[in-house]
């Protein structure tokens, strides 16, 4: 006997690219058959007639914490979207907490209602141009690797360090490699010799051991990939959305699309609770295909599901076969039982999805029991070592100029980038001072991890803060205290807040608005509801203070990211990126 049939439906193969009618036969959270409908027995039969049926969606590079919410509730939230399996990279917690937010993630695994394999992130910390709260070496990398939770390496940000053999980037590639499993890439903007080598993880012998990349923006970085044997993730994120600049290129030029799978990276919490999660990107994709194709409707919609399924299936194969997993991403004898069905190839709202064979979503909403997560060991992660007085926000200027010379962050509008610019300030009484009237604010990154005391300040132009300052726990990679604004009182009582509370994202001016983020300073407890309705509310208070900007507070989080150019801080101090070094203020 079965122990679970879904009679009568539509079923989507994604390798043929065709749908056939007929009953998916479950046993044992396995497809143990594929039938014309007929009367079989099964502890429980759902009569889906006149529904698709396609295989659950998988998200193949996420960063879980950009959503603020914790593993468990995206994993409920994701899987309400048709998603059954992620592949995740704690790289945000683990610059927090190293191996023990890991462990965090492997812990969850067990409990949320999808699949979640987690790789090791690769590069903790990200540089040594600031402080984080960890570091992961070679040595952790060979303990963890061994666990069947992890799926890998996640993604190899270090790319010059692979290309010049530098530091240990090359050993843990190796290992992982050697060990029979997945390393993730990360090599934006690479090309060329330099490409080959990264690929081959230096060793120019055409073997591929950084086996997939991401980060790509244009057609031709991704084809040169592609061809070079990695699997190319489309990413369609919150923040970036490459999937839109390179498909419709792919399309037009017939190029076969077995290696292109999707990634989500990074998901606002908004928009995965209004727009959807993997679901969300294959529409996108499907209308994408129909615009640049001739294919009808039908195919197009099959064709956008198989780079959310089938593709990334056979992108984890080498891990699934290691530790004897049942592969999914189709709906075929033999294959684990991770299902979607939903009303429509048209609106795709998914109806109901199994997962390992057991129903975990009926009428679009989670069924079954609800397990809940003690968060008390991860509270209370911020640590600056002091109380903060407004004193030290100034900035003194030696000598006894009048006017000097100053390097300030400009903010470029939708972009990550920003520019270094070279500004005149007067002093006053030997003291620099925020310009709201020239939207320059005063910034300043606090070492909260291990109470260092450590702090450095500086100056942005274009974030909007007119009055008051705002401050944020969430600031990559090394995620320090973060704090712009433009008087010294509001930003030593913004610092001393979060110092105090266990971190989050807050708004000083005439009052006080606060999101408490108390998984790390990073992730919230609360369910996805009210995380939306405490996030939408702090985005409003940042324009009482005079911010006009899409998010504040994503732009003031990647101020903090030293590898992005050209001029970032980080608790150690200015940052000239082209440079890769610490600079003067000056």
């Amino acid at each position: 006997m079965y122990d679970l049939i879904l009679r009568g439906g539509n079923i989507i193969d994604v390798r043929s690219r065709k749908i056939r009618k007929g009953d998916v036969l479950i046993k044992n959270g396995i497809v143990a058959g594929i039938e014309p409908s007929q009367n079989q027995n099964a502890k429980n039969t759902i009569n889906i007639q006149g529904k698709y049926i396609a295989p659950g969606f998988i998200d193949s590079h996420l960063h879980v914490e950009s959503s603020m919410l914790s593993p468990l509730e995206f994993s409920r939230e994701a899987v309400r979207h048709g998603t059954t399996a992620i592949f995740v990279d704690p790289h945000e917690i683990a610059n927090v907490l190293g191996r023990k937010g890991i462990e965090l993630f492997l812990e969850q695994s067990g409990i949320v209602p999808l699949d979640m394999f987690v790789g090791i992130p690769s590069c903790v910390p990200a540089t040594q141009l600031e402080n984080s709260g960890a570091s992961l070496t070679v040595k952790d990398v060979k303990t963890l690797i061994p666990d069947k939770r992890i799926f890998g390496l996640a993604e190899m940000m270090n790319f010059p360090g692979i290309i010049y053999g530098l530091g240990d980037a090359r050993e843990k590639v190796d290992f992982v490699f050697d060990a029979g499993k997945i390393v993730d890439g990360h090599c934006p903007g690479l090309t060329g010799e330099d490409l080959r080598k990264y690929i081959s993880n230096g060793k120019d012998d055409n073997q591929v051991r950084i086996m997939s990349d991401h980060e790509s923006i244009n057609l031709d970085e991704a084809i040169e990939k592609n061809n070079l044997g990695m699997h190319i993730a489309l990413r369609y994120g919150s923040a970036t959305k490459d999937l839109e600049r390179i498909l419709p290129g792919l399309i037009k030029a017939n190029i076969s699309l077995d290696k292109f799978m999707i990634c989500s990276d990074d998901l606002d919490p908004i928009e995965l609770y209004e727009e959807g999660h993997v679901d969300r990107i294959i529409r996108k994709a499907r209308n994408i295909i129909q615009e640049n194709s001739r294919l009808g409707f039908e195919r197009a919609t099959i064709l956008a599901i198989s780079l959310a399924t089938i593709n990334s299936s056979r992108y984890f194969s080498r891990f699934f076969r290691l530790h004897n997993y049942p592969e999914t991403g189709e709906i075929a004898e033999g294959k684990k039982a991770n299902l979607v069905v939903f009303d429509s190839l048209e609106g795709m709202e998914i109806d109901k999805v199994v997962h390992s064979g057991v129903l975990v979503v009926d009428n679009g909403e989670l069924v079954g029991k609800h397990l809940d997560y003690d968060y008390s060991e991860f509270k209370g992660n911020v640590n600056t070592g002091k109380k903060f007085p407004p004193d030290d926000f100034k900035i003194i200027a030696s000598g006894d100029e009048k006017s000097i010379d100053v390097k300030v962050i400009e903010i470029i509008r939708d972009s990550l980038e920003t520019k270094l610019k070279i500004m005149p300030f007067a002093v006053h009484d030997k003291e620099l001072r925020a310009d709201p009237e020239k939207d320059i604010a005063k910034i300043a990154v606090i070492e909260r991890h291990k109470a260092t005391g450590s702090y450095s300040l500086g100056f942005v132009e274009g974030l909007g803060v007119k009055k008051g300052a705002i401050a944020s726990t969430v600031a990559h990679d090394s995620h320090n205290l973060i704090i712009a604004g433009v008087d010294d009182e509001s930003m030593a009582k913004a610092s001393n807040f979060l110092s105090e509370k266990g971190g989050g994202m807050l708004v000083v001016a005439d009052r006080i608005d606060y999101f408490p983020l108390k998984i790390c300073g990073l992730m919230s407890t609360s369910k996805i509801e009210k995380v939306i309705d405490e996030y939408r509310e702090i985005k409003e208070a940042t324009k009482r203070v005079g911010s006009r900007l899409e998010n504040t507070f994503m732009t003031m989080a990647f101020l903090a990211l030293p590898v992005i150019p050209k001029l970032k801080i980080t608790n150690k101090g200015l940052v000239d990126v082209d440079r890769f070094e610490i600079v003067s203020l000056y």
